[in-house]
């Protein structure tokens, strides 16, 4: 029974913390582009878009140069469409971006302001 509450809380306080739902933001726009509300349901999403992309060769040739055009760190703020362009023209197609948001949302991090 204590165990049970312990779990609930756990998910209510990642609801809590989950960036882009605090003080009204709108999602994150690799979540949006996933088709999902929340971040929860965008990583389900990503998950799948990455085992189709392993099977598609264009899409595999992002994720095999990911790091090196656009560096090892994503943010969960990233604009996917954004990073798309770091591709050349031939190297990219219409998922490209979907793919870009599919590892931003399983690997991006929260951006941290600087302390002062």
């Amino acid at each position: 029974m204590v165990l049970r509450r312990f779990v609930r809380s756990l998910f209510r306080a990642e609801a809590r913390r989950e960036p882009g739902l605090l003080l009204g933001e709108a999602p994150l726009k690799a979540v949006r582009l996933l088709g999902a509300k929340r971040l929860a349901e965008a990583r389900e999403r990503a998950e799948h878009a990455l085992k189709g992309a392993r099977r598609c060769a264009c899409c595999r040739g992002v994720l095999e140069h990911l790091h090196d055009r656009i560096g090892s760190t994503l943010f969960l703020d990233d604009d996917p469409e954004q990073l798309a362009r770091a591709f050349d023209a031939e190297e990219r197609d219409g998922f490209t971006a979907r793919v870009l948001a599919a590892c931003i949302v399983l690997s991006g991090r929260e951006r941290m302001a600087p302390a002062l």
